[in-house]
């Protein structure tokens, strides 16, 4: 008896797993969440901000470690927030995967185009060996693009 109990629980529970992983919006819920892993490999749900305040914790995180100007820093942010609010647009399509990825790929290729005109040849050199070193895990997060070279 106890185990047609135990077992009819069991397949219930394991029956209902697919309705607890729906998830409804709801007014007052974050506007755009991802899942992210961590260190120590967990799972769990980032917040993204605003394209504006995405961009604005870009621009001060290179402005730092570049040691920019004022009115670099101002190219940079607006660079920054057009890059973070074609990537919400992509994002936000109802384009496949695949067309998302092509769209993502060009707004990346064309954001690095516009760094490497704001930015001094020897910053730029900077960015992308910090942009390697993070790949490796030697420092800090500097930006959100990809290097052509191709390391991880």
């Amino acid at each position: 008896m106890f185990k047609k109990i135990a077992l009819s629980g069991l397949m219930l529970s394991l029956l209902s797993l697919p309705l607890w992983a729906q998830q409804t919006a709801t007014p007052d819920s974050p506007a755009q969440t991802t899942t992210r892993m961590g260190r120590n490999g967990s799972m769990r749900d980032h917040q993204m901000g605003t394209p504006e305040t995405r961009a604005r914790k870009m621009t001060d995180r290179m402005t730092q470690h570049l040691g920019l100007d004022q009115a670099t820093s101002q190219k940079l942010y607006d660079a920054t927030l057009a890059r973070a609010q074609k990537v919400d647009a992509i994002q936000a399509s109802s384009d496949d995967n695949r067309a998302k990825a092509q769209a993502l790929k060009a707004n990346a290729d064309d954001f690095k185009a516009k760094l490497q005109s704001i930015l001094t040849p020897d910053q730029f050199a900077k960015l992308q060996s910090m942009k390697g070193k993070m790949r490796h895990g030697r420092g800090g997060r500097p930006d959100d693009t990809k290097s052509e070279s191709g390391e991880k």
